[in-house]
């Protein structure tokens, strides 16, 4: 590729999170933008040619083409990067398995995560940045709340949700993890693969990363994080920081950030 492609992202998201370490991990060259919901919608839609539909991130602009799903980014970075393969011949099922079970994850922790953060002035006065000079954040945490109620709606979440019943779901996908990795093994197939990033990526929801790729305020730290699941599932929690600490390159090796 002559230009680096464009990847639209949401910085604090697990699917874009999982997109960014397939990238970074075949070194593919890409500026990243962030995603506002109630303001980059319509300039995407052009871009994308889509005018209705739900419209989710990350998207990958590379040349003519664009990739709307993170397992297809990956997949687009595995033909076009270099470097060790996370979507090795033969185990092509397992991995789109543990992929499903990500998505289930992720999903619940999603709708936890909304609720909290509808619940939380400091995370939606966090939510404004970038967008709102400080001074003015808590007279317009309303309009974050707004957004969230916008984020709720389009994943058909809701105030009412049942809180107890998503947190089993979250609880039995990464139960899932567990039993896995019963043996000690420090990857789910033998070496670093899609599944490991995709299973790394719902931990988010659990407890999130102190990391680079992935920055957040305090409060939106405390919205994100499950006290109950993070206690635990703190054997999980620490494999993941393992996976990161072995496997994730250094922000910036591969890609300009928000340029």
């Amino acid at each position: 590729m002559s230009e680096p492609a464009t990847l639209i992202s949401i910085a604090t998201s697990p699917w874009s999170e999982k997109a960014r370490w397939a990238l970074d991990h075949h070194r593919i060259p890409y500026v990243e933008k962030e995603f506002k919901p109630m303001f980059s919608a319509l300039p995407l839609r052009i871009r994308l040619r889509r005018g209705r539909g739900r419209l989710t991130v990350p998207v990958l602009l590379a040349g003519d083409e664009a990739y709307t799903d993170s397992t297809d980014i990956a997949q687009f970075a595995e033909r076009h990067g270099a470097g060790a393969p996370l979507f090795r011949r033969g185990e092509e099922e397992e991995i789109a398995r543990w992929n499903d079970v990500a998505e289930r994850a992720m999903q619940a922790g999603r709708a936890l995560l909304l609720l909290r953060l509808a619940a939380s002035g400091p995370a939606l006065e966090e939510a404004l940045a970038g967008l709102v000079p400080r001074p003015l954040r808590r007279a317009l945490a309303p309009v974050a709340l707004f957004g969230v109620r916008f984020l709720q709606h389009k994943y058909e979440t809701s105030e009412g949700e049942d809180e107890a019943a998503r947190r089993a779901e979250l609880r039995d996908a990464l139960l899932e993890l567990r039993a896995a990795l019963a043996d000690g093994r420090a990857h789910l197939l033998g070496e670093l693969s899609y599944a490991d990033i995709a299973m790394a990526a719902a931990l988010q929801f659990v407890q999130p990363m102190d990391t680079p790729h992935i920055p957040m305020g305090p409060a939106t730290r405390r919205v994100w994080t499950d006290l109950e699941l993070a206690s635990e599932l703190n054997d999980l929690v620490e494999w993941r920081d393992q996976l990161y600490a072995h496997h994730r390159h250094a922000a910036g090796e591969a890609r300009r950030r928000y340029a």
